[in-house]
């Protein structure tokens, strides 16, 4: 379940798809009950509706689709009526090539958190290997590749209650050889996948970017009991209180760290293409690399002491400062 508070673009996306599937009855409701039964707020909900009033979802060539009481909307209610014309009726025929084109993306989606044993997928899957409108069975090979093989192990691992073993790049750009992780959970968090997992080593619930992962193995070592009575919540970062709230503006080519680092309030928009969000962060000293990364897209804003640290890590990079990394850096 997202926060409430903190959808990001995956989860806003994800409601007004349930939104029109809930509403193209046509039936009416009151934003609040609908906030209540999507667990969002009811500003949410109110965005969602008026998205959905421009954003064709079912054809972008065929506008006005779904349309939109918004005096309805205005008073607190929702009521959304369907558009029937240019409705398809004829089943479209595929070709070879658009049947194989959907096999492997089919294939890719299964690979998925959350949607490996879906039926729709699997039953989607037996339509296509039926063959195509002139009888031609797809025939897709997908080779795993290494976030892929890892993720199959990952599974495995939570399937069979067994601990792995990988090796990790942490966030100061060190590669962990050998480190134990007991698997727990996979979650999707917009373009990255994270194992949430219990950490023998720091004896604590902790979340880990499967795409940083390398040569993940099933270890024999069943997951413990601690890990199995942890309480799993849907946070990436846990703060703690001695954290430092931070200020980041970021350009497009940086947004991804809204996603990597949940901002403690809603970002705004400083211009057309800047926005500004506040995190907290353990460790000031290890800004500078995830900073750096961006080129100029992310910037530190506030307080002084993150931007000094920043700074630090660029003048030790330009071989201005002796490069010594913090000993107690995460």
């Amino acid at each position: 379940m997202p926060n409430p508070e903190r959808l990001d673009d995956s989860d806003r996306y994800n409601l007004m798809l349930s939104l029109t599937g809930f509403l193209v009855q046509e039936d009416e409701y009151e934003v609040s009950e609908l906030a209540e039964r999507f667990g969002v707020t009811s500003d949410e909900i109110v965005r969602a509706v008026k998205n959905i009033g421009f954003t064709d979802l079912a054809n972008f060539q065929n506008p006005d689709r779904y349309v939109v009481d918004y005096d309805a909307l205005e008073e607190g209610f929702v009521r959304i009526s369907y558009n029937l014309e240019n409705v398809v009726e004829d089943v479209p025929r595929l070709s070879s090539r658009q049947a194989s084109a959907l096999a492997a993306g089919l294939v890719y989606l299964s690979s998925l958190p959350g949607l490996a044993e879906s039926e729709e997928i699997l039953a989607l899957q037996n339509i296509l290997s039926t063959g195509d409108s002139r009888g031609n069975a797809p025939e897709v090979i997908v080779q795993p590749g290494s976030r892929d093989a890892d993720l199959i192990t990952i599974r495995q691992a939570i399937k069979i209650g067994k601990s792995i073993v990988c090796d990790y790049l942490n966030l100061k750009g060190e590669m962990r050889i050998g480190r134990v992780i007991e698997p727990l959970r996979i979650d999707l968090r917009g373009e990255l996948i994270y194992l949430k997992g219990w950490c023998p080593e720091n004896q604590d619930v902790r979340s880990f970017r499967v795409d940083r992962m390398r040569n993940a193995k099933l270890s024999d070592l069943p997951v413990s009991d601690s890990a199995l009575n942890a309480v799993l919540d849907d946070e990436v970062y846990h703060p703690g209180e001695t954290d430092t709230l931070v200020t980041i503006e970021v350009e497009p080519e940086a947004f991804s760290l809204m996603v990597d680092f949940r901002p403690v309030e809603e970002p705004v928009s400083v211009s057309e293409y800047v926005k500004s969000f506040k995190i907290l962060v353990g460790d000031v000293r290890n800004l500078g690399r995830i900073i750096s990364r961006f080129g100029g897209a992310a910037r530190v804003v506030a307080p002084e002491e993150a931007r000094s640290a920043v700074r630090e890590f660029a003048l030790k990079a330009l071989g201005e400062l002796p490069a010594t990394a913090p000993e107690d850096a995460e």
